[in-house]
């Protein structure tokens, strides 16, 4: 699966308002080399450099994680990178390297925002655009149901389409593991039937994201190159077909740690890099916004939300999430990105970053 539900608790006085539940995994294998307090490599690829001293970061708590994770103590990460105040100023890679093109799984549905962000800008979409009318060759299925009809890029980006689709419940008929076993996912989605109106109940749905990916065109990877991965200076990023003729952009989209931080960074800079507005502030600060309780978090246009609470200070949270450890968290009060790659698919020892993030890094920005 793409996506996971949570329980949340709280873990040796950081909580995580809607933290995650923890699994202790024993690590094997000789510990790499510490990265903690070493400049990371200097590259033509649009980041700058330093150590955490640089910007305000006590290391202690970066070579405290870090040390729990050589040991065994805690669960292992693929890969771990720390951005503050634009700097790169910690990258370790626990397995593979940095030039591995990760499975960001559900985490590629946040990108997927960004992408409907820059197709609204342009006019292409606008949030009360309804599904029947932009995917004429699906009309027939989704003009089905009145209700099925109404369904807009709002709903679809707030997982509230309505559509009989659960991705948390084996037995949902429109849940991911059926979609993917059908030769057109999104007419799969469009044939489903309906269980409310769209916009009242949210359903982790993957296939509505799919559905919502149709409506950016035929050629999603060529948009996604031109309008957001060359202005970052992002390499090529392997996207998953769907079936049909279409693209996965529910999950699965392969990329590499550094590129995703600068997605991170993007979102905390209010769609700017480089001095280039690629994204607007509009956008962001709708898609961002709470648009309701979703799980037992909180929920924006494909992105969730949440806070950490460290003693008496509160650290406001929005990240992208994805099956395994996979997890971009921007938090802008402390102008930090954080990013987790992992293979934990399926195990709650994926949550474990979350609460690593609110235990070591949330107090050392202080």
């Amino acid at each position: 699966m793409t996506g996971r539900s949570v329980r949340w608790t709280r873990w040796l006085g950081a909580r995580f308002v809607g933290g995650p539940a923890l699994l202790v995994v024993l690590a094997c294998g000789p510990a790499p080399a510490p990265k903690a307090g070493i400049v990371p490599d200097a590259l033509d690829d649009g980041w700058s450099v330093g150590v955490p001293a640089d910007v305000g970061l006590d290391v202690e708590g970066l070579a405290t994680l870090e040390r729990r994770i050589d040991d065994g103590e805690t669960s292992r990460p693929d890969a771990m990178l720390v951005v503050r105040h634009g700097v790169l100023v910690y990258e370790r890679y626990f397995d593979g390297s940095r030039e591995t093109r990760h499975d960001l799984r559900s985490a590629t549905k946040s990108i997927t925002s960004l992408l409907v962000g820059i197709a609204a800008d342009k006019g292409i979409l606008a949030l009360d655009t309804r599904a029947v009318d932009r995917l004429p060759r699906y009309a027939d299925r989704l003009g089905a149901d009145g209700r099925k009809a109404r369904i807009t890029v709002r709903d679809l980006l707030r997982m509230r389409s309505g559509l009989d689709c659960d991705d948390w419940d084996a037995r949902s008929p429109g849940n991911e593991e059926r979609m993917y076993d059908s030769s057109d996912w999104v007419r799969f989605i469009s044939d489903l039937g309906m269980r409310a109106e769209p916009g009242v109940e949210a359903r982790y749905c993957t296939g509505g994201v799919v559905l919502l990916g149709a409506m950016l065109g035929d050629d999603v990877a060529t948009l996604a190159r031109t309008w957001l991965f060359e202005p970052l200076g992002i390499g090529p990023a392997d996207w998953q077909p769907a079936a049909g003729g279409h693209i996965d952009t529910g999950g699965h989209l392969r990329m590499r740690a550094r590129e995703l931080a600068k997605l991170g960074q993007l979102v905390l800079n209010r769609g700017v890099w480089n001095g280039a507005q690629v994204v607007s502030s509009a956008w962001l600060d709708d898609a961002l916004a709470d648009h309701g309780a979703f799980a037992d978090s909180r929920y924006g246009y494909l992105w969730w939300r949440n806070h950490y609470q460290v003693n008496d200070q509160r650290t406001d949270v929005v990240f992208a999430r994805g099956n395994g450890g996979q997890f971009l968290l921007v938090m802008p009060s402390l102008d930090m990105v954080v990013v987790f790659t992992g293979s934990h698919y399926n195990e709650p020892a994926q949550e474990e970053p979350l609460a690593w993030t609110g235990r070591y890094l949330v107090p050392a920005a202080r």
